[in-house]
């Protein structure tokens, strides 16, 4: 079975710029499709895709560490959906007399992806980041506020939770080019694994707490 690092290196043919269309699209999946394995889906690619552009900008061991990170977030939040009781094709679907996790519809929702998308490209073109590349900006402006919208939108802790990684994922993608240091970059990796695992213990008790309350 192929390392990491071996998969990066596979996957050299990808330009940057694909890495960066893949971010958008990933990132418009985890806002307009409702089941939640697809959004798990969606912010693995972005790990994988944030650290292939990293690969190109940094030593290829941080963009490693980015890579490994999202390995294991997935299926902890994987783990953490199943064990509340997500699976056998279930989707992110609200209960009845409860709203939505996007209540917009998917029409509210493509617009406000669209403008997301619009703003981050103006962003980046207002307040370029130094040292940083312009498409890498745009991906990373992208993130950030694709995260920001998915945590307006949504009311269920796992879903708000991916755009929080979302979020983190595009700050670390503007930072981590400006401050190399292997000791902040296992420190960030440490965060964001705590950090899962406090949304990975939400989703479980507000699900039992939902489940008794509907006793």
């Amino acid at each position: 079975m192929p390392s990491l690092y071996e998969i990066l290196e596979q996957l050299e043919f990808i330009t940057r710029e694909l890495a960066i269309l893949g971010l958008f699209l990933s990132g418009a999946l985890m806002v307009l499709v409702r089941d939640w394995r697809a959004s798990l889906l969606g912010l693995l690619g972005q790990y994988l895709l944030a650290g292939l552009i990293l690969s190109r900008l940094v030593l290829p061991e941080v963009a490693l560490i980015k890579v490994l990170v999202g390995a294991l977030i997935c299926p902890m939040l994987y783990l953490a959906a199943r064990q509340a009781g997500w699976g056998n094709g279930r989707s992110l679907l609200p209960r009845p007399g409860r709203r939505g996790i996007f209540p917009g519809g998917l029409a509210f929702n493509l617009l406000a992806v669209t403008l997301m998308a619009l703003l981050a490209v103006t962003l980046s073109r207002s307040y370029p980041m130094p040292v940083i590349p312009a498409d890498v900006g745009i991906g990373s402006y992208w993130l950030i506020l694709n995260g920001l919208l998915i945590l307006i939108l949504t009311e269920e802790v796992l879903k708000a939770g991916q755009g929080l990684l979302t979020g983190i994922i595009g700050f670390e993608l503007l930072y981590t080019p400006l401050e190399r240091s292997l000791a902040l970059v296992w420190m960030w990796a440490v965060v964001n694994l705590l950090l899962t695992l406090a949304i990975a213990y939400l989703v479980v008790v507000r699900r039992a707490g939902s489940s008794e309350g509907g006793l």
